[in-house]
């Protein structure tokens, strides 16, 4: 049987400073839409430093998604060397259920990550662990 293929459902901006990657996220988002995310941000490799990187994800409206396409959300999560995601759950409509959706796919992966309500804190952050050594 052929899957069927959709239109990717979300939007992404991707922002790039000094091996911070920024990704503005609109939802709700479908499988379509992670394989998207991850041809761009595999565009970005070449510029980054793969041995410390962080990510900042700005999440909006409702910033949710699928169980399949979470599950790939999180697959994808398991082949990154992503160093710290922040989560930032400030313009989320929905933040304790996108918490929790997020909380599993990058517990699962095994990727350090945290949450927040600002994009201060949430840069404070990821810099911090950008400087510390593994």
């Amino acid at each position: 049987m052929l899957k069927s293929h959709f239109l990717p459902h979300g939007s992404i901006d991707i922002q790039l400073d000094n091996d911070l990657v920024s990704m503005d996220i609109s939802g709700p988002c479908n499988t379509e839409f992670f394989e998207l995310m991850a041809e761009k941000l595999a565009k970005l490799i070449p510029q980054l430093n793969m041995n410390n990187y962080t990510g900042l994800v700005i999440l909006r409206d409702e910033a949710l998604a699928t169980p399949e396409a979470m599950a790939y959300f999180t697959n994808y999560l398991k082949t990154v060397q992503v160093r710290a995601v922040a989560i930032n759950l400030q313009h989320s409509l929905t933040p304790s259920t996108t918490h929790d959706i997020c909380k599993k796919a990058y517990t699962e992966a095994g990727v350090e990550h945290r949450f927040f309500y600002d994009n201060h804190s949430a840069n404070a952050w990821l810099r911090s662990c950008m400087a510390t050594p593994r």
